[in-house]
């Protein structure tokens, strides 16, 4: 076993989510050959032993439970944590999702108590996901109406992500950040990922993506670059694609369409 000098602390946000899940298989099966120990952080235990039967019996994992706005499990997750993954989110298009905005207020605040009470207390880096929506350079391939399309029809959990990722940019003093900004995630088997600051390609499957996030991890120098897209190596392929993407942005511009319907009926209501 590594001794603590030479562990890298590894926390975790998102563990049970699609891509959360591939970052813990992944990290969990090198965790003896790299040195690592991953504090996990679950809002449901059991969810997550469901996914892993056995790794509450790992000597490298510790396992933290409770609510996203519990300053204190949050602050006991990062306890000696030189890396924070965070892969929270919310796919479907919710009027007043804040999972993202919870786990920033949450990772500040306990960030803030590291410090203030650590000496020589050194911040970590946190590697972030975020959308290449939010990419000027990614962003700019999109044909305009496209990207008009997918911005309003995931209008609400783009919202949540915008106000979390500003918040963590802000408090650099807290700590350092590689925002990962993906295409369209799918759900299929892994064909490769490739990891870019000049482009991404149509879509990334969960697999790629936390292998993305893995080998980002695991190598220093990514720690230097403030924002990159992940890809599937196989990811241009529209044919294949299309029908999903077209299918996720009816059901989101439904889903705003009814947001403003019924919150402007609740505000005329109001005004009666």
């Amino acid at each position: 076993m590594a001794s603590p000098a030479n562990t890298r602390t590894i926390a975790i946000f998102g563990a049970t989510g699609q891509t959360g899940r591939v970052v813990v298989r992944q990290l969990s099966a090198q965790a003896e050959s790299n040195a690592l120990q991953l504090q996990i952080y679950v809002r449901t235990k059991a969810k997550l032993v469901d996914l892993f039967p056995d790794i509450d019996t790992k000597s490298h994992v510790r396992i933290f439970e409770g609510a996203l706005t519990d300053v204190e499990v949050v602050r006991n997750t990062l306890a000696g944590a030189q890396i924070i993954v965070c892969t929270l989110g919310e796919n479907k298009n919710l009027p007043g999702v804040r999972v993202q905005r919870d786990g920033a207020d949450s990772i500040v605040a306990a960030l803030k108590d590291h410090k203030a009470q650590q000496e020589g207390w050194e911040k970590p880096h946190i590697f972030y996901l975020s959308s290449s929506t939010y990419n000027a350079r990614f962003a700019a391939a999109r044909p305009p109406l496209v990207h008009w399309l997918i911005e309003t029809a995931f209008s609400h959990p783009y919202a949540d992500l915008v106000k979390a990722q500003t918040k963590l940019v802000e408090y650099s003093s807290l700590l350092s950040i590689t925002l990962i900004q993906p295409p369209v995630l799918i759900e299929e088997d892994g064909t490769g990922h490739e990891i870019s600051t000049e482009f991404v390609r149509l879509a990334v499957s969960y697999e790629d993506l936390g292998s993305g996030f893995v080998e980002m991890i695991l190598e220093d120098q990514y720690q230097e670059l403030p924002a990159v897209g992940v890809s599937s190596k196989l990811g241009d392929r529209p044919m294949r694609y299309a029908p999903e993407i077209f299918r996720r942005i009816f059901w989101g511009l439904l889903a705003q369409i009814k947001s403003v319907v019924f919150e402007g009926g609740d505000k005329v209501r109001e005004q009666s």
